[in-house]
């Protein structure tokens, strides 16, 4: 079978402080696609997931920050068929 390709998006934010404001927030966003076989189980695309939230809280400066993951994988019916996109 063929690859797909597989998108994933990390979002990280959390507040701060910055002067001249009553409430700020940070944000960081991360944005990765992959080749996958079609075969790729839900368990290893959160081994992808947890690598990122792993970059992400490295990059990110405060301590308390909440991670949100997106997998896109697009795809349309062509035929009775479905063909991913990518």
């Amino acid at each position: 079978m063929g690859d797909i390709k597989v998108e994933f998006e990390v979002k990280a934010f959390g507040e701060e402080t910055s002067k001249d404001y009553e409430e700020a927030i940070k944000t960081l966003e991360v944005f990765r696609t992959k080749a996958l076989p079609k075969e790729t189980t839900l368990a290893q695309l959160e081994e992808s997931i947890s690598e990122l939230f792993k970059e992400v809280k490295q990059s990110y400066e405060h301590d308390e920050i909440q991670l949100g993951a997106k997998v896109v994988i697009r795809a349309k019916e062509e035929d009775g068929h479905v063909v991913y996109l990518g």
